[in-house]
């Protein structure tokens, strides 16, 4: 059966990517929803050139919606009209927003898009981009600390599994609050996924870095963002592998989402285990 799946966020770098991929395939239908129509701020952080004229990939304009995602009303009648089965929520403001307006997209809207949903009797899953950096904090203690001063770790790394604690980074506050985003929504999921009025299913994925370039052979970036880079091709891949597996998956799962990086420091062994998720790309340490 073909498959109706909404992506909030559509206009973001990820969006672009996963719009791009799905809409290849005719088992779904691709629906978009993002406040603005704009290229995603990645390319401007990155400083990635961009062509004048450049447009962000989007579906046709009968399947894309300007929709705030705190808007519940608008939301809930693009899920019930077009009777939406998938929702890949990537709707999210970067950690260079203040601490007020990420609380109030990341968190609160995070929290009506999922109420929202719960309510349709379409919906199936709801795959939830969070992040690595809901364990950021690690990077702030040896041995980890050696890969943010790129210094070749002397031992492996114990990997950090989804049963660790979440621990925020303190970078600066609204890095903070951006990682401390990330872990209220995954324990907003548990909470919905938990309750026995839903079958809706929760995929929180912790995505590594993805960058606009899709390269990571490049100096400019020290190994605390080359051990956790998702290349756009692994990205694909896992989104592929649990739509293809969401008959299989309970009703929480949560995932780290990385390439095969020399010093990974996440665990990534349920994805492979759940769903034959093996990365093919991945940055390797080139010793001089």
């Amino acid at each position: 059966m073909v498959k109706k799946v909404l992506i909030t966020g559509a206009s973001g770098l990820v969006g672009g990517i996963l719009i791009n991929h799905l809409s290849k395939n005719p088992n779904y239908v691709i629906y978009g929803m993002d406040k603005h129509v704009g290229l995603s701020m990645r390319y401007t952080l990155e400083n990635t050139p961009i062509a004048q004229g450049q447009q962000p990939i989007l579906p046709p304009k009968e399947k894309f919606y300007v929709c705030d995602i705190t808007d519940g009303y608008q939301i809930s009648q693009i899920i019930q009209d077009n009777q939406i089965n998938i929702i890949i929520h990537l709707a999210s403001l970067l950690e260079t927003e203040t601490i007020e307006k990420i609380n109030h997209i990341n968190c609160q809207g995070t929290e009506i898009l999922f109420d929202a949903a719960i309510r349709q009797e379409h919906v199936e899953m709801i795959i939830y981009a969070s992040s690595v950096m809901t364990v950021f904090g690690y990077l702030e203690s040896e041995p980890y600390s050696a890969l943010v001063k790129n210094i070749q770790p002397k031992q492996l790394l114990r990997k950090i599994t989804i049963n660790d604690v979440p621990i925020p980074s303190h970078f600066n506050p609204s890095f903070e609050a951006y990682c401390n985003s990330k872990i209220f929504c995954e324990e907003l999921a548990k909470r919905y996924s938990s309750s026995a009025t839903t079958n809706v299913k929760f995929i929180c994925a912790r995505l590594g870095w993805i960058n606009t370039t899709d390269d990571i052979n490049c100096d400019l970036y020290d190994w605390s963002d080359k051990s956790i880079w998702c290349s756009h091709r692994d990205l694909c891949q896992f989104i592929d592998r649990v739509l293809e597996n969401q008959s299989i998956l309970r009703k929480l799962e949560i995932y780290f989402v990385s390439s095969n990086n020399d010093y990974c420091w996440v665990d990534m062994d349920n994805s492979r285990e759940d769903l034959n998720f093996v990365p093919q790309d991945g940055a390797k340490w080139k010793n001089t």
